[in-house]
């Protein structure tokens, strides 16, 4: 059995770099309205201090064997530092995946952790698990970890990422100290020691335990009390750790670059955030349709599973209840679900494993896996609004690696779950795609479309005591963070984006110079049609957009010479050469220029002389010299 390691270093070292320094700051909340919490991909923190974790990713500060995976982090003990760009002195640095629960996780150092009771540690108020099984909810229920321990108050230390004053929270939290603990791994054999603890941030107080009350206050509302945060809340992103989206962890408030579209807020129940959902499809946000059958020929959400808790709370015939949770990997749904979705996927499950594989080998993997396409979940909100949350195939395209497998293998993170299993859970990889945010002033709990890697600028906001939605983005900004990541993907309505105030003159504009051209057009004809029929004489004025100018010509001096002046423009015209205008091969009488821009007369084909225009763009060319009948014409020869 392998026996994992807890990160054994002290925090050498801090990378602080101006440029982040700018981007963290960038946010507008006050230095005490939030609080940002570092992760193990964070440049604050030096990725290779996680390599002593068995399932780390060398270089990286990704986490496995499941994933890859960014953790929270946290310092053991209490911890200060003077500046907020100095080295931390102290440590130990561990990973920990920040849930709704009510009581943290940490494995000592008899357990094959780096948790020692400090001398501030309370003494036992609780034991757990002295039969075996862990007591513990909504922390691991479905990743089946065993865990014995004892339930102590102690001290720990909260790092600030935003590298304000000041930079750290001293807490004295609520803890379950696992002298014992291994995860079974779904083949039901296999087990493995868990490398990263759970951090609460739930309220101890919501929870009664068969008649005891958890002792300790929750994490926030001691940082509250303490003047870090304004409000008792948080929102979450996991982001995306293999394609490099940054996990963000903001207490007392959130960022809300990562909140797309509509947010469906619930009551929580019980001290927990639960939430209803009521459909699982698969679909495709643009472009091409790269599923393994042509058509789709059954649903895929089985909602007449028989949910207790759903009858109970009122929630509606075929919706479940489930717990986000990221304390767990995986999607843990009502079955069929998952059996379902694979119909249509080039997977397989995998007996040994217990786990949904890609067939990489499969044609449709690489186009699918690079498509726009998605596994969508509607949840129906305390208003019984419908939200639907997108999780682009790309992000449940993950890894298992030792000791799950030999060697890494690309894994369907879905898992059909029993009706008798009481617990359905949305875990990491549903979360690296969702927003998901708890309110407990208001005691309500947020889910909403989170953006992809290319995601707008960060717009940290501080939760107000009030809220009771949050400020999000555009729906469009969801195909916008995505396109670059999918390259199967060509857009079949690309999003529309609204004109500038320039750009809507422009082409106000455009339409009125194109009316008047059609108008100017018509005039032409009408005046051209009646001199044929009255037979006007030649006019003697060009008309240029409405304004008559009456030229006034003067003998030349030499051929070729430009004598002549418009009066008011300063326009010369050639002299010497007859102006005429060309001979109507229908025999009507000439016509006069029109009069917008843009509408010519034909040149003569002799070459002879032209007038010089009056007004840019109009010009009237010279026509054939008059001649009486049975008179010969000059060729260009002659």
């Amino acid at each position: 059995m392998p026996v994992g390691r807890w990160c054994r270093c002290r925090c050498r070292a801090v990378v602080v770099l101006g440029a982040l320094l700018l981007a963290l700051l960038a946010g507008s909340a006050d230095a005490t309205d939030v609080f940002q919490v570092p992760f193990t991909t964070d440049a604050i923190m030096i990725p290779s201090s996680f390599n002593d974790l068995e399932f780390s990713i060398n270089d990286t500060g990704q986490i496995g064997p499941d994933g890859p995976w960014q953790a929270a982090v946290l310092m053991l003990g209490f911890h200060q530092r003077k500046s907020m760009v100095e080295p931390w002195d102290g440590g130990p640095v561990v990973p920990m995946w920040p849930t709704g629960s009510v009581i943290t996780q940490l494995l000592t150092t008899a357990g094959g952790g780096f948790y020692n009771q400090s001398t501030n540690a309370s003494q036992p108020w609780i034991e757990f698990g002295n039969d075996g099984e862990n007591d513990m909810v909504l922390a691991d229920y479905n990743v089946h970890q065993r865990s014995e321990g004892q339930g102590i108050l102690d001290s720990i230390t909260m790092m600030n990422s935003r590298f304000e004053t000041p930079g750290y929270a001293n807490i004295n939290a609520t803890i379950y100290a696992m002298n014992v603990s291994h995860v079974t791994l779904r083949d039901g054999t296999t087990t493995y020691v868990p490398q990263v603890g759970n951090l609460a941030l739930g309220r101890p107080d919501d929870v009664d335990l068969g008649g005891t009350t958890w002792a300790g206050t929750s994490i926030i509302e001691q940082m509250k009390a303490q003047g870090h945060v304004k409000t008792n809340s948080f929102g979450l992103h996991l982001g995306s750790a293999p394609l490099g989206q940054k996990a963000s962890l903001i207490l007392g408030g959130y960022d809300e670059a990562r909140v797309v579209g509509p947010v469906a807020a619930f009551q929580m129940m019980l001290g927990e955030p639960f939430v209803f959902l009521a459909d699982v499809f698969l679909g495709v946000e643009t472009g091409a349709r790269h599923f393994n059958v042509s058509e789709f020929d059954a649903p895929i959400w089985q909602g007449d599973a028989i949910d207790a808790v759903n009858e109970h709370v009122g929630g509606k015939k075929g919706h479940v209840v489930v717990a986000p949770n990221p304390a767990v990997p995986g999607m843990y749904l009502p079955a069929p679900t998952c059996a379902n979705a694979a119909k249509y996927l080039p997977v397989r499950y995998d007996n040994a494993t217990g786990y949904y594989l890609w067939d990489t080998a499969d044609p449709h993997y690489a186009p699918l896996i690079n498509s726009a396409a998605f596994l969508g979940f509607t949840f129906a909100d305390q208003a019984a609004k419908n939200v639907t949350i997108k999780v682009p195939l790309k992000l449940l395209n993950l890894t298992l690696d030792k000791p799950i497998t030999q060697t890494p293998t690309a894994y369907f993170p879905c898992h059909d779950v029993g009706k008798d299993n009481d617990m359905w859970e949305l875990g990491r990889a549903f979360l690296q795609a969702a927003f998901f945010a708890i309110n407990f002033e208001q005691n309500l709990t947020f889910l909403a479309q989170a953006p992809g890697p290319a995601m707008s600028q960060s717009i940290v906001r501080p939760f107000q005591v009030d809220d009771r939605t949050l400020v999000s983005q555009p729906e469009a900004a969801f195909l916008d963070s995505w396109l670059a990541s999918w390259p199967s993907a060509v857009p079949t309505d690309p999003p529309r984006r609204a004109l500038s105030g320039g750009a809507i003159a422009g082409v106000a504009i455009g339409i009125l110079a194109g009316l008047g051209a059609i108008a100017g057009a018509a005039f032409f004809l009408w005046r051209r049609r009646k001199r044929a029929k009255e037979g006007d004489p030649e006019p003697s004025e060009l008309h240029t957009g409405g304004l008559h100018r009456h030229k006034k010509r003067r003998d030349s001096k030499s051929d070729g010479d430009i004598n002549e002046v418009d009066s008011k423009t300063g326009v010369q015209e050639a002299a010497d050469t007859p102006v005429n205008e060309l001979e109507s091969p229908v025999k009507v009488p000439p016509s006069e220029a029109p009069t917008s821009p843009g509408v010519y007369e034909m040149p003569t084909p002799l070459g002879f002389g032209s007038e010089a225009p009056t007004s840019p763009g109009v010009y009237e060319m010279p026509a054939d010299p008059t001649y009486s009948k049975g008179e010969k014409r000059p060729t260009r020869n002659s």
